[in-house]
C-alpha cells in the first residue's frame, strides 16, 4: 500500500510538472545565448533596408520556438515561446545602429489564470505578444483561442494572468492555425487567425473592457499559400503583419505587409513592403516588432520559430523601413 500511495503520489506531481521540466518555483533563470551573425545577400529587399542580424544557439529547453516578441524603446526585448516561456534580453546596437549582439538572457515559465505554470502543448501554446500601453503584455494562446493578460510591473514572471477579451467565431478556426497575430491598440487589441489553406483570415478588434464575445471585424487577404503569423503597430498608427510560406522543394518564404483598418467594408488591404526568400536568410518567421528609432527611422525587427528542431534556426532580423523601393 505504502508503494501504492508512492507511485500514486508521484504521478500526481508529474502531471502538474511544466511541460518541458524546469522549476515552477523560479522566477528568472539565465540562458546562455551563442550569437552567430547573420549576413545577407542584398542591403534591402523591397521597402526594408537590412540593420544586422543573428542566429541565437541556445540549448535552454526554455529558448526553443519564439513565437512572439515587443522590443522595448531601451532596445531591451520581451518575446515568449509557444511552449509557455517569457524570455527577455538586451539587443546589443553598434554606433550604427545595426543589431550585432543579444545578451544578458532570461527565461521564466508563463503562468495561467490561476498562478499555475501549463503543463501541456494544448494548453500552452502562446503565440501571439502585444504590449499594452499600460506597460502590461497580453498573449494570445492558438489551441484555446485565449487571450491572456500578465502584469510584469506588478508580478514580474511569477503572477497569474487576468484573462482578456473573448473571441466568437472561433468555433471552425484550424487547431493549429488560429491565433497567431496580436498586436495592441489604445483600448483595444488587434488580432488575427494564422489561416491556414484558406483565402481570407478574421481579424477581431477586442476593446479591453468588453464582456461579452467579440465577432470577428475584418478579413485580411491570404494567397500564394501564405499564412498571417505576427502583428504589430507602426509608429505613426498603421499596422505591420508577418506572413509565412514553406512548401518541402521550395522551402520557407516570408512577407512582410503594412495596412490601416479600413473606415469601410471588412476586407482589409495590405501593402506589401518586403518578400524575404532564399538566397536571403530565411526561416520559420512567426514574431514582430516594430519601434521608433533615436534617429526617427522605424526599426522592425522579426524571429524565427525553429519548433525545436536542429534543421531550422532561431533567427532575430532588423530592418529600417525606408521610403526607396529596391530594384
Amino acid at each position: 500500500m505504502r508503494f501504492v500511495l508512492a507511485a500514486i503520489a508521484a504521478l500526481a506531481a508529474a502531471s502538474c510538472a511544466p511541460m518541458h521540466g524546469g522549476s515552477s518555483e523560479e522566477q528568472w533563470v539565465a540562458v546562455r545565448v551563442d550569437v552567430v551573425p547573420v549576413q545577407p545577400t542584398v542591403e534591402q529587399v523591397g521597402r526594408l533596408a537590412w540593420r544586422g542580424g543573428l542566429e541565437l544557439r541556445a540549448r535552454s529547453p526554455m529558448f526553443v520556438g519564439l513565437s512572439g516578441i515587443e522590443v522595448l524603446d531601451d532596445s531591451r526585448i520581451v518575446a515568449i515561446s509557444d511552449e509557455a516561456d517569457w524570455i527577455t534580453a538586451d539587443l546589443v546596437l553598434d554606433d550604427r545602429g545595426f543589431l550585432t549582439g543579444f545578451a544578458n538572457v532570461r527565461a521564466a515559465l508563463m503562468r495561467d489564470d490561476h498562478g499555475d505554470a501549463f503543463t501541456t502543448k494544448a494548453e500552452g501554446d502562446s503565440e501571439g505578444l502585444a504590449l499594452l500601453p499600460d506597460g502590461r503584455f497580453a498573449v494570445s494562446f492558438e489551441r484555446t483561442n485565449l487571450i491572456r493578460i500578465y502584469d510584469f510591473n506588478r508580478d514580474g514572471p511569477f503572477g497569474q494572468a487576468a484573462m482578456g477579451p473573448r473571441l466568437d467565431e472561433v468555433d471552425d478556426l484550424p487547431g493549429n492555425s488560429s491565433l497567431e497575430a496580436l498586436a495592441a491598440m489604445d483600448n483595444a487589441l488587434i488580432t488575427g487567425a494564422e489561416g491556414g489553406d484558406r483565402r481570407t483570415t478574421p481579424v477581431w478588434v477586442l476593446p479591453l473592457d468588453a464582456r461579452e464575445p467579440v465577432e470577428p471585424r475584418f478579413r485580411y487577404p491570404l494567397n500564394d499559400g501564405f499564412s498571417l503569423t505576427g502583428m504589430d503597430r507602426l509608429p505613426d498608427g498603421s499596422f505591420v503583419a508577418l506572413e509565412r510560406f514553406y512548401a518541402p522543394v521550395v522551402g520557407p518564404r516570408a512577407r512582410i505587409t503594412r495596412f490601416a483598418l479600413p473606415d469601410e467594408g471588412r476586407r482589409i488591404e495590405p501593402e506589401l513592403l518586403a518578400l524575404l526568400e532564399a538566397p536571403f536568410p530565411i526561416d520559420n518567421f512567426e514574431g514582430i516588432s516594430a519601434v521608433r528609432m533615436p534617429n526617427g527611422a522605424t526599426r522592425i525587427y522579426i524571429v524565427s520559430d525553429n519548433n525545436n528542431n536542429a534543421q531550422q534556426r532561431t533567427l532575430l532580423l532588423a530592418f529600417d523601413l525606408t521610403e526607396d523601393v529596391a530594384d
